[in-house]
């Protein structure tokens, strides 16, 4: 398997694209801090947290099938980029945000369903989709898609 890092830097293009498409934020924020906020979230986590890369692997630990893992994993990088790209933006332009202080959705509430629907599995990775499901609707419905 790639390393995180390797993986997040081979999407660069992709995150410079989100960048370039908000005008507002790409005018108070540099690419290059974006960049390292959209790293600090996949990959080097902060505040006491893991990344979600590898927070998506602890969830998929107990998952015995292995093509569902996969899958799973692949909506974990999914969803997962999704929240980088907007909450990797400066604070006055993101709809997602780091604490339930700051607004909903926000990446403590998202981390702490997927822990719990890893917790409440039965090892065939269904809570884990249904919560996966639920995190991809509101990020959606935040990012108005």
């Amino acid at each position: 398997m790639i390393p995180n890092d390797e993986l997040v830097n081979s999407w660069i293009q992709d995150f410079r694209s989100a960048h370039d498409s908000d005008p507002g934020n790409a005018a108070r924020q540099s690419f290059e801090d974006y960049w390292g906020w959209v790293k600090v979230f996949l990959v080097t986590g902060a505040a006491g947290q893991k990344g979600w890369l590898d927070q998506g692997e602890e969830v998929l630990r107990g998952v015995r099938d292995a093509a569902g893992a996969d899958e799973l994993r692949g909506r974990l990088r999914t969803i997962g980029t999704a929240i980088a790209a907007e909450w990797a933006k400066d604070s006055r332009s993101r709809r997602i945000h780091s604490t339930m202080l700051q607004g909903s959705p926000n990446l403590m509430d998202l981390g702490r369903r997927l822990q719990r629907a890893a917790a409440g599995d039965a090892g065939n990775g269904g809570a884990i989709s249904l919560a996966l499901d639920a995190i991809e609707r509101d990020v959606h419905t935040a990012l108005g898609d």
